[in-house]
């Protein structure tokens, strides 16, 4: 399995949650490669890299769900327009600055999300030994159960 089968299968078998994670990382990545090379004042990479990062923060927009809980939803929104238009001004202005800027919205977000996700997660993990728990955890331990006659059992009889 190659490079790109391996992310491939990732994509294919991941969350939504997980996935939204992976867009962000993937944002995040692009944004940091576009600040490198505008500090070198490699204009052509730079515009590339914004490029990249912009067309996952649309993915991140163009995911967004407004039927779930609308508010949120347009709170998330306002943050990635935000984030998309600091990464098109540091384009056309060819100023780092508007990627700092970006990268640390998107970094507040990342931690924001995880944080997020290991909270669902422990969540699930409670419901799930209160669901599966053996009746014997169940059953408080001091109850005494009614006596039952022993009959011995030999392999000789």
């Amino acid at each position: 399995m190659n490079g790109s089968d391996y992310i491939e299968n990732q994509v294919l078998t991941a969350q939504p949650h997980q996935l939204h994670l992976m867009v962000v990382d993937g944002a995040l990545r692009f944004a940091r490669k576009a600040a490198q090379a505008a500090e070198a004042q490699n204009f052509e990479q730079t515009h590339f890299a914004l490029d990249k990062s912009r067309e996952l923060v649309a993915e991140l927009i163009g995911g967004l769900n407004p039927e779930q809980q609308p508010e949120m939803i347009e709170q998330l929104k306002a943050l990635f327009v935000f984030v998309y238009e600091n990464l098109n001004h540091a384009d056309v202005k060819q100023d780092p600055k508007y990627i700092h800027d970006a990268i640390k919205v998107l970094e507040i977000h990342r931690e924001s999300w995880c944080e997020l996700i290991e909270l669902l997660q422990t969540e699930t993990v409670e419901e799930k030994k209160t669901i599966h728990a053996p009746e014997s955890l169940k059953a408080p331990h001091h109850v005494e159960q009614p006596e039952q006659v022993h009959q011995s059992r030999s392999w000789l009889t």
